[in-house]
């Protein structure tokens, strides 16, 4: 070794055990971190010498918040889950439209399976629990079933007879028709036939003053159908015809029965209803 390369060997070793001297005297080990901690914010490897040299800054990873746990305020409520399961099956389905997949036909073909199975639970769910509580299972007063239809239907027609039987006690039947009027041609013998079944009196007014059909013993109107509040006053049109009102002799008021033609066992019907029934004791 020349002397040359022996004097530069010994001053290489010299500044290392210098700068060991440096960094012990500071208290610091020489580690990566500590190197890349003289390129502080603002700091560059000019400004420390050529041979030093700065690490790329990376924005250190954010760790995501974990989820707040689940409080009774937060709890979805019923109807926002069942709105959350109709918007998924909905997004499914439109998924599966734009983009018919094998996955995604299939992925909305089993969550519209399990809606389907949801509502068959609840409707069994709703039917037994009918059965078993008689308040709220709507057949026992209206059958659907034939054979308690039937029974129903006859306890019905016999109710409606006792009323009709006894319906001159407080009301009267008044009909107003004209000798011009098609379904006053029709209705007339009809009418007379169901009163003359059931025993009913019945006062015919002719709006005309001309006899009508099945009504030969009708009187002039004279202005009776406008006392009734069935129209014909001045600047009223008169009502439309054939016209059957009830007469409540009690309460003095007009209850109209039904106007254009109407079959026996709708008459008897309307009658038993708006004599004998409460409001809403049919639905």
């Amino acid at each position: 070794m020349t002397r040359r390369a022996r004097y530069a060997a010994r001053r290489a070793v010299t500044r290392t055990l210098a700068a060991v001297g440096v960094w012990a005297a500071l208290g610091t080990t020489a580690t990566g971190g500590e190197w890349r901690s003289w390129c502080g914010d603002g700091g560059s490897a000019s400004s420390l010498g050529w041979h030093f040299y700065c690490d790329r800054r990376e924005n250190p990873p954010q760790a995501e918040p974990p989820p707040a746990p689940p409080s009774p305020g937060n709890a979805q409520s019923a109807m926002e889950r069942i709105e959350a399961l109709r918007k998924a099956l909905e997004e499914a389905r439109a998924e599966a439209i734009l983009d018919p997949t094998p996955a995604k036909v299939t992925a909305y073909l089993r969550l519209q399976q399990e809606t389907l199975q949801r509502a068959a639970t609840f409707s069994d769910a709703f039917r037994r629990t009918v059965w078993a509580t008689p308040e709220l299972d709507y057949t026992l007063k209206r059958p659907v079933g034939a054979l308690a239809k039937q029974v129903w239907s006859d306890e019905r027609r016999q109710a409606r007879d006792r009323v009709l039987a006894s319906l001159g006690e407080r009301y009267g039947l008044i009909y107003l028709g004209h000798a011009g009027c098609a379904g006053c041609k029709v209705f007339g013998p009809l009418l007379r036939a169901f009163a003359m079944r059931h025993g009913l009196e019945v006062r015919a007014v002719s709006l005309t003053g001309e006899a009508l059909e099945g009504w030969p013993e009708a009187v002039p109107d004279n202005g009776r159908a406008a006392r009734l509040g069935l129209g014909g006053g001045p600047g009223r049109s008169p009502a439309p015809v054939p016209a059957l009102v009830l007469f409540d002799t009690k309460t003095t008021r007009v209850v109209p029965v039904g106007f254009g033609v109407m079959a026996e066992d709708e008459m008897a019907e309307r009658i038993f209803a708006l004599t004998a029934l409460e409001t809403g004791h049919d639905y």
